[in-house]
């Protein structure tokens, strides 16, 4: 009896890893380095996805500009939302936002859970051994002090022996080894899965400084008029760490990633992208062309 079912579990086992792998082999487009999407790639959308009529996009609120959920409505909101939803309709579809920690993007996409996510999030190498990324803007970051930057922070140096709050799963951790190896004193770190948790932790006394994207903390600091983002500035820090920021796949979805870039092309060609950056003032940011795979580093 238990070798029937070790035989049957192993059959199972097999057929799902057919199942998969032909999946993965049905997909009619071979995503390359540095590879330009075109706008007729909007022709490779899967069946089914065309049938069920809806994206399942995956997104993580505090990230304004580029993405945030409006407190009054709960509609999520920004340049990423406007990107997403512009381009579903594109593609004759609708889009199912769900919001959820940064930790939970990335996971999401590989277990199919999300078609794709996306959170001001930078394409780079490590991440592309698990997801495929379309760049659509490029960002830097930044250091976010108390008003008044009371220990006179203005370089990354600067940061050698203060307490740093960060995002767990950001880039920052690995700036910070960096920057660790030539300070006499090691930056202190702390880390939280909520994107507001640092900001918190400087405008209490718990941290000293905290990292971001340079234009979510431009835009968050410009704009508060209440609340911990009001008792907080950009430092003199020169913004840091160049990255394009994209939109993460399944690897095994290469069509539905080509279908997607391929509608934004065409908000490109039309003037309709670089529109909704102004729209936001991130227009600074807007890239050339939507590309695949392309990580600074």
């Amino acid at each position: 009896m238990n070798i029937a079912k070790l035989t049957l579990s192993g059959l199972v086992g097999a057929a799902t890893i057919a199942l998969l792998t032909s999946s993965v082999s049905a997909q009619t487009v071979e995503i390359t380095a540095n590879m330009p999407a075109t706008a007729d790639m909007v022709s490779h959308l899967p069946a089914a996805i065309k049938e069920r009529g809806t994206l399942n996009v995956a997104t993580t609120d505090g990230n304004a500009p580029w993405v945030f959920v409006d407190a009054a409505t709960g509609e999520v909101k920004g340049v990423d939302a406007d990107l997403v939803n512009e381009a579903a309709k594109r593609l004759g579809l609708t889009v199912n936002w769900e919001v959820i920690q940064f930790t939970a993007g990335i996971p999401g996409v590989e277990s199919g859970r999300y078609d794709f996510y996306l959170s001001a999030m930078a394409d780079t190498k490590k991440r592309e051994e698990v997801v495929n990324f379309i760049a659509y803007s490029q960002e830097g970051s930044g250091v976010i002090v108390p008003k008044g930057n009371p220990l006179n922070i203005k370089t990354m140096e600067d940061l050698c022996g203060k307490r740093v709050a960060i995002v767990t799963g950001s880039l920052f951790p690995a700036i910070i080894d960096e920057l660790n190896k030539s300070c006499a004193t090691p930056v202190q770190v702390s880390e939280t899965a909520d994107q507001t948790g640092p900001y918190l932790a400087v405008a209490s006394g718990q941290a000293d400084a905290t990292m971001n994207t340079y234009g979510v903390s431009n835009y968050t600091l410009r704009t508060a008029t209440e609340g911990i983002q009001t008792q907080l500035e950009l430092s003199p820090v020169a913004r840091f760490a160049p990255a394009n920021q994209g939109i993460a796949f399944n690897k095994g979805q290469s069509d539905l990633m080509a279908a997607v870039g391929g509608a934004m092309q065409s908000m490109k060609e039309d003037g309709s992208y670089l529109a909704l950056m102004d729209k936001w003032e991130v227009g600074d940011g807007a890239v050339e062309n939507f590309t695949f795979n392309a990580p600074l580093f």
